[in-house]
């Protein structure tokens, strides 16, 4: 499912369903986290008994679970990147400050 799918579906729902579908998920990662070693499709939770999804709904909760997959991973170390310096040609490589300093990053909008 694209993600522009998913955001349609999303915003045909009431506040209350979204609720539902908020708790839903928190429900799936839950279990999910619970069987290490392997993704969980959110078929196999469903067929396990153990979350309940609504039919119209196993599409959208599948596509936010492989969202989730989609990023790093706590611990992970971050990909390497280099960004331009505000008002500067100069470019700077995020594994520049391995082992020398924190970083943090703020990523904004100006539009």
């Amino acid at each position: 499912m694209r993600k522009e799918e998913r955001d349609r579906m999303m915003t045909s729902m009431s506040e209350e369903q979204r609720a539902e579908f908020r708790r839903l998920i928190t429900a799936l990662r839950s279990e999910s986290k619970a069987i290490s070693g392997r993704r969980v499709t959110v078929k196999e939770l469903v067929e396990s008994g153990k979350v309940a999804v609504p039919p119209q709904l196993h599409e959208v909760a599948e596509a936010v679970m492989e969202r989730d997959d989609m990023g790093p991973k706590v611990g992970d170390p971050a990909p390497d990147f280099s960004l331009k310096r505000s008002e500067s040609d100069e470019r700077v490589r995020l594994s520049s400050f391995q082992g020398k300093q924190p970083v943090a990053l703020v990523f904004g909008s100006y539009t």
